[in-house]
This record gives structure tokens, sequence and C-alpha cells, in this order.
């Protein structure tokens, strides 16, 4: 089955962006939101509230963006990579005290260390994003989305593979061609972001598994790094943009869970080889299939907030 890659199209001009393959994939860095978007005079999105329910919603619109004074945040002399990104909580309430005792034991084959109080099925989302380019050259952009649930926080960072080779570890990324002086907008759809919930699920349980922690490796001087290192490249694996949760993957599926934890949040951010002046905003739909997971925009009810844990491949630095 072919993905489905984010609709996306040029606000000025008549060429459409294109969708490239991976890239290695760096560490974070945070920019000053403030001073990247004077910087780079962001156009304004018009954000209204959707009525279907007392929690469904857009949020509000969230930024980032990087400047030509961006430091590098990787660089080994042969590859220098440029990032920024931020926080994005979704409105997900938090579950009152009776309400999280009720929740009970994490069912059979999951990694969670309780059932979880929002579920994938509770949620129906959608990423809408501008990307804006002030340059008057094109540049290769990567969208970043490293995902969160109630448990856990996505942080790929960096694997060391040998003195001469270091590959920045997959999150939910997608690279697009911006053109000089033009923004380009997109979403990425409700099917989409259930498959990030999937996929963080998955990887979750990979790590928490006994054989993420057991040597795959005969050779034993070498059985540690191996493991990790193998470990490791399953996570990409799963974190692949083109590789589903449906397609019957046999690297895939053994890791997906019975019971898929929700989507509390994200990392927005965005990536270049080069530096660059560009810029991305999202706002996010939200409907509350549930009826009573979400914050609506005129509560005064607690929210979420981040995660406990963060979770990274082991082999990743940072």
């Amino acid at each position: 089955m072919m993905p489905n890659f984010p609709c996306c199209h040029v606000l000025a001009g008549r060429h459409a962006p294109t969708l490239g393959g991976e890239s290695p994939r760096s560490g974070r860095c945070r920019a000053s939101l403030a001073v990247a978007l004077s910087t780079l005079a962001i156009a304004g999105v018009a954000v209204a509230a959707c009525s279907t329910g007392s929690a469904d919603q857009v949020t509000r619109p969230s930024a980032v963006g990087m400047t030509s004074s961006t430091p590098a945040y990787y660089s080994d002399g042969n590859t220098t990579l440029y990032q920024v990104a931020i926080p994005v909580p979704l409105p997900v309430r938090k579950p009152t005290t009776a309400e999280r005792q009720a929740l009970g034991a994490a069912p059979s084959g999951t990694p969670y260390p309780h059932a979880p109080f929002l579920k994938a099925a509770d949620e129906n989302l959608e990423v809408h994003y501008i990307i804006t380019n002030v340059d008057d050259a094109p540049h290769a952009v990567w969208l970043l989305i490293d995902p969160w649930n109630e448990f856990v926080r996505w942080e790929p960072g960096v694997t060391v593979v040998s003195d001469e080779e270091t590959l920045p570890n997959e999150g939910y990324d997608h690279l697009l061609s911006i053109p000089p002086k033009q923004r380009v907008e997109g979403t990425i759809t409700s099917d989409d972001m259930q498959e990030v919930a999937v996929k963080l699920a998955s990887v979750e349980k990979l790590l928490a598994s006994a054989q993420a922690m057991t040597p795959m490796s005969t050779t034993t001087a070498m059985s540690a790094m191996d493991s990790s290192l193998q470990t490791t490249t399953l996570a990409n694996h799963i974190f692949d943009y083109h590789n589903r949760s449906n397609s019957g993957d046999p690297l895939y599926t053994p890791w997906i869970p019975p019971v898929i934890a929700g989507l509390t949040g994200f990392d927005l951010g965005l990536r270049t080889e080069e530096q660059a002046n560009v810029a991305v905003e999202v706002t996010v739909d939200v409907i509350d299939l549930n009826g009573n997971r979400f914050v609506a925009q005129d509560s005064t009810d607690t929210k979420i907030g981040l995660p406990p844990k963060v979770l990274s491949p082991p082999s990743a630095r940072f």
C-alpha cells in the first residue's frame, strides 16, 4: 500500500513542492521564536473554533523558525544540519484522581504502566501547516513531528555508527522543496496522525521489550553494541514515513500493541542542510471522539501536560 503523503501546495507561484526521500535526523536546538518570526515576517493564519462539540476545536497557531544566523546543531566535517523545534501540547484533559484509579492495569501486550486515559480511538487530529521561505533561493526543508502520548515523548537523537559515520535517527518527517520567496501550505491527515500514534506505541513496546535488552549478535565482545544498533535500526524502520502499520510489514507488525495510546502533543520542528530563513506555523483540528477527553478552549480544566518520560533509541546521543 502506498503511503498517504501530506497534501500541500505553493501559496505563491506555479509549481508545487516536491516530496523527497528520507534524510538523516538530528537532535534538536531551541530557537527564539520571537526573533525568528520577526525576521521572517510570517503571514498570519485565521483560526476559528469548531462548533461540533464542547471540546472540538482548532488550536491556536504554533510557530517556529530559523534564520541565516542559526548555528548548526550537528556537524562532522561531512554533514551539517540545522534544526529548530518547539513543543506543541494538545488540549488533552488531565484525568481526575478517581478517573486515574479507575483506569486499571495496562492491557496485556502493551508497554504502558497503566491503561491509557486517552486512546488513539478517542481522537481525530488533522495538522495544517504553512512553511515560509523568505530567501532568494529554494530550500529543501524537513517538517518534523516528534510525537508524545501521556507516557513518553519521542526524542530521536543521533547514532554514532563509527568514527566516520553518524546517522540521525528517525522521527515522523516530511521533506519538501520550498521555492524562493514563497509559502507552502499542507495538511497531515487524520489517517497519518493515527499512524503517528501507532508508530510511537510500537517503538515504545519495542524499547520496553526484553529483546531490546538482549544481544542479537553471537560475538560476545560486540554483542551489546550490535544489539543497541539493531534495536535502533528497527525503531527507525518503524518510524520511517513509508512503512505503514496496515501493510503487514514483518518488522513492524509484531510490535503494534493491542491498545494504542492517543497523542497528547508533539515537538514541531524544521531541519535543513544549509543556513536558511524559513519558518513553519501549524494549527491542529481536534475532534474529541470520546466526548470528554479534551479541554474546550473556554474551559479552566487542567491539561495533561508534558509526558513524564523521554523515549529515545538505545544508541541515541544528543
